[in-house]
């Protein structure tokens, strides 16, 4: 389902339902990121307040250390539960108790990991209910990953691609404006780089993935010299495009290049890095702060009402 059509509520009524028809007595919500971890914790505490019977909400991430607790005790029960962790909760939940559970994976082309895949093979087959939630479920140049989650999960029940969402009036409509840019003599040189790199790791006997190959390439794209330049040059023209907008970056470093240039047109910005603090987020979402200058963590399912534009 396309970002913003309610893929969080789809999850809570079929774990509503489900558990109204005595199908479950408790569900695991798995996770990447505090932020979208916080974030289910407030949706579920908001939302069992309504079921008819009492549920808990326990939570294992960050600074929350739940995991033992609901192991001991899992009926009438959710556990909100970063996946890096899910190994750790399954040795202490026996297959048993999984089977009156369902397992909810949002965002589940994360799940597709090479590490994932080793710690986790064959787990979900104790659930009679599996979820997976994207906006993007297909996990790019990675078929093994895309038939791992095939097999854990399932195949796709449902899906609301942004065109119907937009045409139903569920979204709103968005211009896309491209700013065209060239490589420079040392992005091509990177780029040379890299297919130096592929050929020697193929000399060695280690031969590079088309996968690696190809993402290193796009690496070079997203932190190619001259877009910061043609960037501002459209800026200059276009100041308003820095009201409610994020600025999303392949790195920190390729990030703060661009600060004093955005700070001679607004001085409501801040970064967002891994370091940085969760307050400069909810200040932006708050429309306090014109801009948020981010890398990925944040692209995937937060909710930010007041966002006008994503550069």
């Amino acid at each position: 389902m396309a970002t913003g059509t309610g893929k969080t509520r789809t999850a809570l009524k079929i774990i509503e339902q489900l558990v109204e028809e005595q199908r479950i007595t408790g569900a695991i919500v798995s996770v990447e990121g505090n932020d979208l971890l916080a974030q289910w914790g407030a949706e579920l505490d908001a939302f069992v307040q309504t079921w008819p019977s009492p549920f808990l909400v326990y939570r294992h991430f960050r600074s929350y250390h739940e995991l033992g607790d609901f192991a001991l005790d899992p009926k009438n029960a959710i556990l909100i539960i970063s996946r890096g962790q899910l190994a750790r909760l399954f040795q202490r939940l026996p297959a048993g108790a999984r089977s009156e559970m369902i397992i909810v994976h949002d965002e589940i082309h994360g799940l597709g990991t090479r590490g994932l895949q080793a710690s986790l093979a064959g787990e979900h087959q104790h659930f009679p209910y599996r979820l997976g939630l994207s906006a993007t479920p297909e996990r790019a140049y990675d078929e093994e990953g895309n038939q791992f989650i095939q097999r854990e999960i399932g195949d796709s029940i449902f899906r609301f691609p942004l065109e119907a969402a937009i045409s139903k009036g569920i979204l709103c409509e968005f211009d896309y404006t491209p700013l065209e840019y060239a490589l420079t003599e040392n992005d091509r040189e990177r780029v040379r780089q890299v297919y130096a790199k592929q050929a020697a790791r193929a000399y060695a006997g280690n031969p590079m993935s088309r996968e690696e190959v190809w993402i290193e390439i796009s690496r070079v794209y997203k932190t190619a010299e001259m877009k910061p330049a043609v960037f501002f040059d459209f800026i200059e023209r276009n100041s308003s495009f820095l009201n409610s907008c994020i600025i999303f970056v392949e790195t920190r470093e390729y990030g703060n290049a661009l600060l004093e240039r955005i700070h001679k047109h607004t001085r409501l910005y801040r970064t967002y890095y891994a370091e940085d603090d969760q307050q400069n987020l909810s200040e932006f979402s708050q429309g306090r702060i014109d801009c948020l200058i981010t890398c990925h963590r944040i692209s995937q399912g937060i909710d930010i009402r007041s966002l006008e534009n994503v550069i």
